[in-house]
This record gives C-alpha cells, structure tokens and sequence, in this order.
C-alpha cells in the first residue's frame, strides 16, 4: 500500500478538516436559524419560496392553517420539537399559490422562509452533523494532533 508523502498527508488534514468543520458549522447555524423569528400567532408567507414551519413547543402535533390572499387554505400538521438532539424537525411547504398568505397556529411555530428551507431537510438527519464533526476528527489526525510520541525512550 502507497502511503502519502508528509506534504499531501498534511494538504489533506488542512482540507478535511474545513470541510468538517464547514460541514457542521453548517448544521448547527441553521439549527439555530430555525429556532430564531418571531414566535407570533399569526405570520405573513410571502409565497416566493418555500416555507418551514417549526414548532416551538415540545409534545403532540401542532395545526397551522394557510390562508392565500387568492387560492385555497389549507390545514397541515407541524411535528413538535424534538426532546433530545440538536436538530430541525418540522414541516417544509410548497407555495401552491401567487401572492402572499397568512398562517396561524394553534401553538406557538417559527416561520423561516427562502433558500435556506431547501437544506433543512439535510439539517433533520443526525449523520450529516456526525459526518462533519468525523472528517474534522480524521483530518486532525491526519495533521498529528493525536498522534503519541514519547520524548522518552
């Protein structure tokens, strides 16, 4: 088996240790971007993009209803926050309408609307996070930093 010269073996600690790093700073800023906004009764969607629903409140199931200002409403179910873990569970939802919309809730629910929703469902898995603390561990190793050496002999 070829082993790397001590130059690439290092390039490839540097690399992987961003790219875990990346990875999970990832993870955990959109955790925390999901818990932030208003917790308010009622919200306003402005329907360019799709839209998360999370809810702010632990145990049972929480309805929200979206009203259109032109189109159908519609009632969906938002999952409670999860009991343990440092994770995103809720409700991502297509705009089926043109315009904006107003959604109330029984209980108290963030609202996070625009690019970012398109990667919550990578923020919902525990492997992601776990993969990016990985690669940073692996790619500190690939550095030395857990390496032991004995000045000692």
């Amino acid at each position: 088996m070829r082993t790397l010269s001590k130059q690439a073996d290092k390039w490839l600690g540097r690399v992987l240790v961003s790219v875990g790093c990346v990875i999970a700073a990832l993870c955990l800023g959109l955790m925390g971007y999901a818990r932030s906004g208003d917790v308010d009764a009622g919200h306003t969607w402005n329907g360019d993009a799709p839209a998360y629903l999370t809810s702010a409140v632990r145990g049972g199931e929480h309805q929200c209803t979206i009203t259109p200002d032109d189109g159908e409403a519609r009632t969906l179910n938002v999952p409670s926050w999860p009991n343990r873990g440092p994770h995103v569970n809720g409700r991502q939802v297509d705009p089926w309408f043109a315009g904006t919309a107003q959604v109330s809730c029984t209980d108290p629910v963030y609202l996070t609307q625009g690019w970012m929703v398109r990667l919550y469902p990578l923020v919902e898995q525990w492997l992601v996070l776990l993969a990016g603390l990985v690669l940073a561990l692996v790619g500190l190793n690939r550095l030395g930093l857990f390496r032991h050496t004995s000045r000692y002999p």
